[in-house]
């Protein structure tokens, strides 16, 4: 696997779940990979796998809500690996700001407080936007760029309880919309994926249903499958990599602007 080979790309939330695994499989392909996210201890565990494994990575903490510290990042990779190709803005942080929750709490609408809100915005779409403001120049100078947003299939339906995270979600899929336009003429294409992964957030949130071992859990997500996701769930590196591997690459020149559902046949959406 070489399609990336001479690339370098930043992935956001890479201490674990999808960021992690879209942050292996383009090492895989041959990218340098700078592996951001809040915890020094995930990062630094992501970069040495890929190191190991024979890739080519290095490692920033960074909190993806404060503006300085994604342009250190941008500068971090610009400092160690020469430029900036690919940008995956995976990151996004949950209820009170410092939370450390991996999956967003059920709160009906009219109990949301604003600091929720506020902090799922600003980590979530202006986190979103810093990346991509960061790393504009660079690729337009050079007239090649390729940006992956993560959006959510939860945010297209409208889940019930998640009004934040729904319209951080959806407010993503606008801003790649329109950064696709406004920056086609410089080479850079922006799309966002919609994934359905068992990624760490996935395992906890079945752990809060009542699973009381892996193995429960396991009988749980198969039953939610059956009913609902015909190929079951995706794979983090396989299928969220696999993907992001391909919108990283010159395969994927002519397509920008668009939402890939990675959500193994789930079906259409409104």
């Amino acid at each position: 696997m070489t399609k990336l080979v001479g690339k370098v790309a930043i992935v956001t939330g890479a201490g674990r779940g999808i960021g992690k695994g879209i942050a292996i499989r383009l090492a895989k392909e041959g990218a340098r990979v700078v592996v951001a996210s809040r915890s020094r201890d995930t990062v630094d565990q992501v970069v040495q796998t890929i190191n190991s494994a024979g890739g080519s990575a290095t490692g920033v903490a960074v909190d993806v809500g404060n503006r300085a510290q994604v342009n250190r990042m941008v500068a971090c990779a610009s400092e160690a690996f020469g430029q900036v190709d690919i940008l995956v803005n995976n990151a996004q942080s949950y209820g009170l700001p410092g939370s450390s929750d991996i999956y967003p709490n059920v709160t009906p609408l009219e109990q949301l407080s604003e600091e929720v809100w506020d902090n799922t915005y600003q980590t979530g779409l202006k986190g979103t936007l810093y990346g991509m403001w960061g790393v504009f120049p660079a690729m337009r100078d050079r007239h090649w760029g390729r940006i992956i947003n993560l959006g959510s299939r939860m945010g297209v339906v409208s889940t019930p309880g998640l009004a934040a995270y729904n319209s951080t979600k959806e407010a993503i899929r606008s801003l790649t919309r329109t950064a696709a336009r406004e920056w086609a003429k410089h080479g850079i294409t922006v799309n966002c994926i919609n994934p359905v992964i068992a990624t760490d957030a996935v395992l906890t949130h079945f752990d809060e249903l009542g699973a009381r071992n892996a193995e429960e859990r396991r009988r749980m997500m198969d039953a939610q499958a059956e009913k609902m996701l015909p190929m079951g769930y995706g794979d983090p590196e396989r299928d969220g990599g696999g993907l992001a591997a391909f919108l990283a690459s010159d395969d994927s020149r002519f397509l920008t602007g668009m939402t890939f559902l990675l959500d193994g046949g789930v079906g259409p959406v409104p």
